[in-house]
């Protein structure tokens, strides 16, 4: 089924548009409500990976799969969680664990592997996020 593009649009703080279609008669930017304009801006700034919250960190594809792994099979080494989790910018992705300190990550010189290790504070993050799905999986009751 192909979606209907919209006929109509409501610009902040005003009332309905009367242009018809909107995609035929698109506003310029300089017609844009200085709210939107900067709305705009703030959303084209991409966020450095050191300028990103905790939420931000947790929420990209995998992480929260790899906490849980790492609380299953900790200690582990980039190897194992790039053949058993993914492989997507694990690297990123171990590094903001780290950050968050919920992770340790040793390098091991004499083998040249890196150990991945869960940290009290990841153990206890991943044991809530373990009880966070059997309640949503009907394992347990709320």
């Amino acid at each position: 089924m192909k979606a209907e593009k919209a006929r109509t649009s409501i610009p902040i703080g005003q009332k309905l548009d009367d242009r018809g279609n909107v995609w035929e008669n698109p506003h310029s930017y300089d017609e844009l409500p200085d709210e939107v304009k900067e709305f705009l801006a703030r959303k084209q700034k991409s966020k450095s990976r050191d300028e990103r919250t905790a939420l931000e960190m947790l929420e990209g594809k995998h992480v929260l799969s790899l906490l849980l792994y790492l609380n299953t099979m900790s200690p582990v080494t980039k190897s194992d969680i790039y053949n058993d989790v993914a492989r997507q910018n694990m690297a990123g992705k171990i590094e903001d664990l780290r950050r968050l300190g919920l992770v340790q990550v040793f390098f091991t010189g004499r083998t040249n592997a890196n150990v991945v290790v869960i940290t009290e504070k990841g153990r206890a993050a991943a044991e809530l996020l373990s009880e966070i799905l059997d309640i949503v999986e009907g394992k347990t009751d709320p």
